[in-house]
């Protein structure tokens, strides 16, 4: 159940394109981006026979995969989110205002088939996806935390206790990465930066509140 075809296009002409597979992609494309707005950003799909096609508009550019049926919607609309990612990474997106019908394929085409690839390998992405919604469920702890000491002025050592917690959470989140740790070393380490500097950045955030809280205490007294 795999992607089969990928491209970025600019109204309904196709600057760069790579398939997996053998077949008449481009007039299929074509049709479906004859039958696109690239005005309005949008996510819609096409379903036609035994493959579907889905599409991502964004900036002025779109993104166009097809696949088999059983293919996961939500896996294909995130390599497509990677696409625009990546093409917007560079001076790729400016070029292609101007360019010809497949002028940055030499420039492009190879990403495309990187992250086909990539995406292919469902069950690896959806590892990544949910590494990455424990980060963010983390960090979310972490700011309501932060709220609830400006809110309530939280003495010291409840302060102390509440960071060792955040410690051990962020503990507990990096063993349940050690699976997924021989095949996706760079994307763990990653992880491991963002959960560090959340920690960090909460750290200084209660000194700093601390430190601001004793200030106004003396000036009292």
């Amino acid at each position: 159940m795999p992607l089969l075809y990928g491209c970025v296009a600019y109204n309904s002409s196709v600057l760069a394109d790579h398939a997996d597979v053998v077949g008449n992609f481009e007039s299929a494309t074509q049709q479906v981006l004859d039958r696109t707005d690239s005005t309005k950003e949008s996510k819609h799909t096409f379903n036609v026979k035994q493959y579907k096609y889905l599409v991502l508009t964004k900036d002025g550019l779109i993104y166009l995969a097809i696949a088999d049926q059983d293919y996961p919607l939500r896996i294909c609309f995130a390599f497509l989110e990677k696409v625009c990612e990546r093409f917007q990474s560079g001076a790729l997106s400016q070029r292609a205002l101007t360019a010809k019908p497949y002028e940055l394929r030499r420039d492009f085409s190879p990403v495309l088939s990187s992250l086909m690839v990539q995406y292919n390998r469902t069950a690896e992405v959806d590892s990544m996806a949910h590494l990455h919604s424990e980060v963010d469920q983390v960090k979310g702890v972490m700011s309501q935390n932060i709220s609830k000491v400006l809110e309530r002025g939280e003495n010291l050592s409840r302060l102390e206790e509440r960071t060792a917690q955040l410690d051990v959470n962020a503990s507990q989140f990096r063993r349940t990465g050690s699976e997924l740790r021989r095949k996706m070393w760079w994307q763990n380490q990653k992880v491991k930066v963002v959960l560090a500097c959340s920690v960090l950045v909460s750290l200084t955030v209660i000194i700093l509140i601390i430190c601001w809280q004793k200030e106004v205490f003396k000036k009292k007294q």
